[in-house]
């Protein structure tokens, strides 16, 4: 079973509110994010939170197989909360921060990885996106990794690993959707 992990554990500073509670499509924007993943047979969704995981109780109790993991200190960063979310997965392992949209086709893009390959990660136009696909022996070296050190960024890691480049014609793995203008925009388009 490959699991996908969610990170929402920011503040939010840039957006002035928790991005998954945005207003999308009758919705929240978790609640969107969490039924594309579905409609495509992610069978373990992994939702990591932070400094605002009391204000997503309703929506957590309106979904189904998501399971909620609190960072405790998610000031310690980003790649505290990917260590979180990360934790006992078994098998490989979708990561994308929640304010980046899930592309519609993450079976056309899954890349199965061989046993000396790390991760896959989408590019669109060169440039890298989400979601990153982990490799299980890949994780494991993540979760050694100590988050206060300069080495604990994903992208920094992914440079150390063995990892396919995978051009999609989905431009949304490179959106971050974290200030009220891209929010805007990208709404203004859906």
């Amino acid at each position: 079973m490959i699991s996908f992990v969610l990170l929402t554990a920011g503040n939010s500073s840039r957006m002035g509110r928790p991005k998954g509670l945005l207003e999308y499509r009758g919705g929240t924007w978790l609640e969107a994010q969490v039924k594309v993943l579905q409609s495509q047979g992610i069978e373990r969704v992994v939702l990591v939170l932070g400094a605002d995981a009391g204000a997503y109780e309703a929506v957590m109790a309106r979904l189904s197989g998501v399971e909620a993991r609190l960072n405790p200190d998610p000031d310690r960063g980003p790649f505290s909360s990917l260590q979180v979310g990360l934790e006992g997965i078994t098998g490989s392992c979708w990561v994308s921060p929640l304010d980046v949209p899930i592309m519609d086709d993450l079976n056309g893009f899954s890349v199965a990885l061989s046993a000396d390959e790390d991760a896959v990660v989408p590019t669109f136009e060169g440039r890298g996106g989400h979601p990153v696909l982990l490799s299980e022996p890949f994780i494991q070296r993540l979760l050694a990794v100590d988050p206060a050190s300069p080495a604990a960024r994903l992208d920094h890691q992914l440079r150390l690993a063995k990892t396919i480049r995978v051009p999609v014609s989905d431009p949304r793995v490179v959106l971050n959707l974290n200030t009220p203008e891209a929010w805007a925009a990208f709404t203004a388009q859906a």
